[in-house]
């Protein structure tokens, strides 16, 4: 077993190459004259096959009096008084307590079989050894989190997850993939899984720091899904953010840099090649034969040919002309040949054709683009109290230029031992991003990409002195030439609060109460100054917008854990809880148009005229009240059984249709384990069949306020402000229901 060090270490990862350093702080060899001062306890620690134990935390309990052992598994705890109770703890064993008589101490230290065994979160604080799980229940753990450069922790899903597929629909900087779990219920295979981090729920995974993630485990089939009921017909993602551990103390940096490249599969033509290819194809098309009466036939205007009289593109190598229009060389432009230009022998007329071989991506794409992320984290324990903090800081460059995601995260988690019977947990999450995404100019990545991609590599995106031109149109060409016309402003604040209370009311049975609040802020402002659209040709409208909206959720919920072994053979874990859920979202948001100048884009300066101005607030309830429960049975470790279920109130619906019950039940046999499996199958080490049903709840696809119905403003008549019904009223709708059966092994 791998035996940490109390150590400071830190990591750089650069260009995906890790070096490290580490420090390590022991114990000085003592003299047997320093063991003789008084109030000293001495002693060693080994594991149980005679290993010493380097690094073990020995304190005296009760205080903050301690020290770890040495390389040869010694101690040395000075100002101990007789009868003081010793603590000696290390990962992966079982910590033990001695009454201090005076004398030398031997410990040795048993392991801990349920951490060395892979442990899976089952939902609401319970875990389960993976040997015991009845479920189909996968998990993440945080070294894979650590491979690659992720802005996004949905990112280390893809492919680390049978049955689980992550879509990247965007190629925006910090833009969240879609997760889709077994296909999704919904009848065109779309529906995500519900993301649960630390017992709150999250839309997505796009604010969470993937440093600060300790695992994730994902909740496949509706036996393990039920026990959230009407969400988690697609599946949940349960993510536990990292947690100092007792007697383990560290400081880490991370450092990681990566490079994104545009993926083009395709060789293009030269300016030279292309020149060729276009005008011969042109003429060829033109004169493809001559008639019995001698007149030469061909498609379009060509015919005859003719390269001239094309629609104006703008793509040849005359600024703002047609796409096959040509400068041939004279002297007049001859002295652009030392300003790099180049030319050609054009295949038609057999005169020289003067051009400028354009690389399209040097004006419109980040190729390669640059990401960053840093990160510094601490944590720590003893037997009265963890810790856990770290800040993180990335910065991703989008491909598309001028575009690019910048996030700040903070994030504390601690617990402390009030008493004997009660512990308290706290925790605070913090992260702000801002982002720019594509210009005004580009309605979407496949827009900006295909139509810049479609130009010819003779198009003109500099003049004859090499000052900037647009191109063709705003839309088609030369971005780097007006990036400054599209002002935008986005960020968001979400803040993460938990607090947590774990009562000990007898052995075996514990109370936890819950109180979970998220809340977050978002600020959306654009603003679009006078720029040029087409090659002479301006737009004027500057047009602003502005959005605010604040999104509030409170999550309370109490839970009682029973945890016994009965008769040697028998083990029982039994929860019963419940839960309150309370989302309030608001916002609002505006628009105009005619703002005075490029230097003052304020709403309240725009054009009032009618039609030019728009204005709307929202703002939305949800409530959720749940009871839920769990059984886990096991007889000897090999025959399991688990019971759950779940009963949702949802305020979107209405009168008998709101209550939903949602139960699940899943069996498994650990075959392995049985005598005559391992006397006829010697080489198998474990084996376990297991099976599961349980029934899920869908109402995803309902609004807050779809039952009631909606109006809708019409346009002004006369002065007259008209509304009329713009979605009927449905009270009649209820939930969905998914009935799921599933049989696995491994």
């Amino acid at each position: 077993m791998k035996k940490p060090l109390k150590s400071i270490s830190m990591l750089l990862f650069l260009a995906g190459i890790p070096t490290g350093m580490t420090a390590v702080s022991l114990p000085m060899e003592t003299t047997w004259e320093a063991l003789q001062q008084d109030g000293a306890c001495r002693g060693v620690v080994k594991d149980a096959s005679g290993e010493t134990v380097i690094g073990a935390t020995v304190v005296v309990k009760g205080t903050t009096n301690g020290t770890i052992t040495g390389i040869d598994g010694d101690f040395v705890l000075s100002n101990v008084k007789k009868g003081d109770v010793i603590q000696i703890s290390f990962v992966g064993y079982v910590s033990q307590e001695i009454k201090w008589n005076g004398t030398p101490l031997k410990v040795v230290l048993k392991e801990d079989t349920q951490t060395l065994e892979e442990v899976v979160v089952t939902g609401y604080g319970g875990t389960q050894l993976r040997t015991k799980v009845t479920n189909s229940i996968a998990s993440v753990k945080k070294e894979a989190l650590s491979v690659g450069l992720f802005s996004n922790p949905a990112q280390a899903l893809s492919g680390a997850v049978a049955g689980l597929k992550v879509i990247q629909n965007s190629g925006s900087p910090g833009a969240a993939p879609t997760v889709i779990l077994r296909g999704g219920t919904n009848l065109d295979g779309t529906g995500s899984p519900l993301v649960v981090v630390d017992g709150q729920l999250r839309d997505s995974m796009s604010d969470i720091n993937p440093e600060d993630i300790e695992s994730m485990d994902v909740l496949k089939d509706a036996g393990a899904t039920a026990l959230y009921g009407a969400r988690a017909s697609n599946g949940v993602i349960l993510i536990t953010t990292k947690k100092g551990k007792q007697g383990f103390r560290e400081i880490n940096f991370k450092a990681k840099v990566g490079l994104s490249y545009a993926y083009n599969p395709y060789d293009f033509l030269s300016g030279a090649e292309y020149i060729k290819a276009l005008r011969k194809g042109i003429y060829d098309a033109g004169n493809l034969f001559v008639d019995k009466n001698g007149v030469t036939k061909g498609y379009g205007i060509y015919a005859n040919g003719a390269l001239s009289g094309a629609q104006p593109f703008g793509t040849g190598n005359v600024y703002g002309e047609s796409p096959y229009s040509t400068m041939f060389l004279d002297d007049d432009n001859r002295w652009l040949l030392q300003k790099g230009w180049k030319t050609v022998t054009d295949p038609i007329t057999g005169k020289e054709i003067i051009f400028k071989d354009t690389d399209v991506d040097k004006y419109n794409a980040n190729n390669p683009a640059f990401s960053q992320d840093y990160n510094v984290n601490m944590s720590g324990g003893n037997d009265r109290g963890t810790y856990y903090a770290g800040i993180g800081y990335n910065h991703q460059e989008g491909v598309p230029i001028s575009t690019f995601y910048e996030r700040i995260s903070f994030i504390t988690n601690a617990s402390y031992k009030v008493t004997d019977w009660l512990t308290s947990t706290s925790s605070l999450n913090y992260n702000r991003a801002n982002w720019r995404n594509l210009p005004g100019s580009a309605s979407s990545e496949a827009n900006y990409f295909g139509r810049v991609r479609a130009l010819p590599p003779t198009v003109r995106f500099e003049d004859e002195e090499g000052n900037m031109l647009l191109g063709p149109g705003v839309a088609d060409g030369n971005q780097s030439y007006q990036p400054e016309k599209w002002n935008s402003d986005n960020q968001t604040d979400k803040f993460t609060m938990v607090q947590s209370f774990k009562i000990d009311l007898m052995k075996g049975l514990t109370l936890t109460a819950n109180a979970n609040w998220y809340y977050s802020e978002g600020y959306y402002e654009n603003f679009t100054q006078d720029y040029e659209s087409t090659p002479g040709v301006w737009n004027t409208t500057r047009s602003t917008s502005a959005e605010y909206n604040r999104d509030f959720r409170q999550t309370y919920n109490g839970v009682l854990n029973y945890n016994q072994t009965l008769f040697r053979d028998h083990h029982v874990d039994i929860m019963l809880g419940m839960e309150y859920y309370n989302r309030y979202y608001r916002g609002f948001s505006a628009k105009g148009q005619g703002a005075p100048t490029d230097d003052l884009g304020d709403l309240g300066l725009t054009d009032s005229g009618e039609g030019m101005r728009a204005i709307d607030s929202y703002h939305e309830k949800q409530r959720i009240l749940s009871f839920f429960g769990r059984l886990n049975y096991d007889f000897q470790e090999k025959y399991l059984v688990s019971f759950v279920f779940r009963q949702d109130g949802y305020s979107s619906l209405l009168g008998d249709n709101r209550w939903g019950f949602f139960p699940g039940v899943s069996a498994g046999w650990v075959f392995g384990r049985e005598n005559f499996i391992k006397e006829k199958l010697p080489v198998l080490s474990f084996g376990k069949l297991r099976a599961s049903y349980g029934v899920n709840g869908n109402a995803s696809g309902i609004g807050a306020y779809t039952l009631q119905g909606s109006y809708n403003k019409v346009t002004n008549y006369n002065g007259n402000a008209g509304y009329l019904i713009a979605a009927l009223p449905n009270p009649g709708l209820r939930w969905e229901k998914t009935n799921t059966f599933e049989v696995g092994w491994i």
